[in-house]
């Protein structure tokens, strides 16, 4: 059996993976259960609580129809406890599908996720699928979390892990105490199995939330041992309890290979193509350039949460071969650029403004001119001069964002090789 639960949190109040937890911790004691899994859908989603995560707990044993609704009324009770049901963009969903169900529609299921990833989805669809694939739900309210409920039951490798750490109920609502030097050497010990933990460039852990929930830290990575050890690490305020789930945190699965006529919003893309305007700076601290493929061309911007990543873009010209990995933002229609594969670098040439003649310097007059010495006197044409190769400041390769500007889907560098 499975039960998806997703949107019974807000800004202030509760958390769904605590609520996960709390289940997880409850049935467990009867029954045989897999492990949880936090799966977050597409960033774009404007109503979403926070990150857009729902949850999945899958019971593993063979249930009878008693089983089947005890293990319903354990969760309904507990979705009502924890959830922030006095938050106006709170609004709770419960989905619960049988094993076998859940085999026989397989296809339904994985391309509901992908859906989920894409577009924004309407509620009657979501309602829609969990009746053809026959499911349950309930809804709390306007009941927008059936979408991302479904989404964390339907969704398919590729999978990371995360250990999120709670904190004791005493402690909700006050300052995180966590020893930043021992989050550093966390980072490096367990570097590249676990990943966004510490951000060297700004100077911030990235493992502690910053709105008063229930978590206390989350450590992501791609091996189940790494994140233990890398939990014994880390020093300072003391955890209450703590679970690790399985998720789609740094795999790039909303994002997807399309051509600028297709690109639509609120969507997140793969865009090759040329540069065919060189970046500049607009107001707000942002940089922005455009690039163009056979099809169209379209804005790319590094916002100015980006930070240094804004140097990088400003290092591109006219002509180079770059592939964009980002959001599409609708007014006006742009990608919000996560990270580039930077793939052919135009060369860049210069005047040699030495005098061919006697080595002195030489000064414009003029395009129809050219130039003159200022020793020799003597007039040089333009095509005369010698162009000097000018070497760029930037290879080829990855760049990405910092990790304080790094979504939950967006997958580092650091996974390239390691996640396929």
């Amino acid at each position: 059996m499975f039960i998806g639960i997703d949107d019974t949190d807000s800004r202030e109040r509760f958390c769904t993976t605590y609520l996960a937890t709390i289940l997880y911790d409850i049935l467990k004691d009867t029954y045989n259960l897999n492990i949880p899994k936090l799966i977050r859908l597409n960033p774009m989603v404007k109503y979403k609580t926070r990150g857009n995560g729902g949850v999945c707990l899958e019971i593993l044993d063979n249930l009878d129809k008693k089983d089947k609704e005890e293990i319903k009324d354990i969760v309904i009770k507990a979705v009502e406890k924890y959830s922030d049901l006095s938050c106006e963009n709170t609004n709770p969903g419960i989905v619960f599908l049988d094993k076998e169900n859940f085999k026989k529609n397989r296809e339904i299921l994985k391309n509901y996720y992908r859906e989920a990833l894409f577009n924004i989805l309407p509620l009657d669809y979501a309602e829609k699928v969990i009746k053809k694939v026959g499911g349950e739900f309930i809804k709390y309210k306007k009941g927008y979390g059936i979408i991302g409920a479904l989404g964390a039951i339907s969704s398919t490798p590729p999978y990371t892990y995360e250990l999120l750490a709670y904190r004791e109920r005493s402690k909700w609502g006050k300052k995180r105490e966590i020893d930043e030097r021992s989050v550093i050497e966390m980072d490096k010990k367990t570097f590249p199995y676990t990943f966004d933990n510490y951000d060297y460039e700004n100077k911030k852990i990235l493992i502690a939330p910053n709105t008063p929930c229930p978590v206390l830290f989350g450590i992501r990575g791609i091996k189940i041992k790494s994140l233990i050890d890398a939990y014994f690490m880390v020093k300072g305020e003391r955890a209450e309890r703590f679970m690790i789930f399985k998720t789609n945190h740094g795999t790039d699965v909303h994002l997807r290979y399309l051509k600028i006529k297709d690109i639509y919003p609120n969507t997140g893309v793969i865009v090759y193509g040329y540069i065919v305007e060189k970046p500049k700076d607009i107001e707000g601290g942002h940089v922005i350039f455009k690039v163009s493929d056979d099809t169209g061309a379209i804005d790319c911007v590094a916002y100015e949460p980006t930070k240094g990543f804004r140097d990088v873009i400003r290092k591109l010209t006219v002509g180079d071969y770059i592939a964009v990995y980002g959001t599409v933002r609708e007014k006006p229609l742009t990608i919000n650029i996560e990270k580039i594969k930077v793939l052919k670098l135009e060369d860049i040439y210069k005047l040699d403004k030495k005098c061919p003649y006697c080595g002195g310097t030489l000064k414009a007059k003029g395009r129809k001119v050219g130039y003159k010495c200022r020793k020799c006197k003597k007039i040089v044409g333009y095509e005369e001069i010698k162009k000097i190769k000018v070497e760029r400041d930037i290879k080829i390769g990855f760049y990405e964002v910092p990790g304080v500007a790094r979504r939950h889907l967006s997958k580092p560098i650091q996974l390239i090789d390691l996640i396929k």
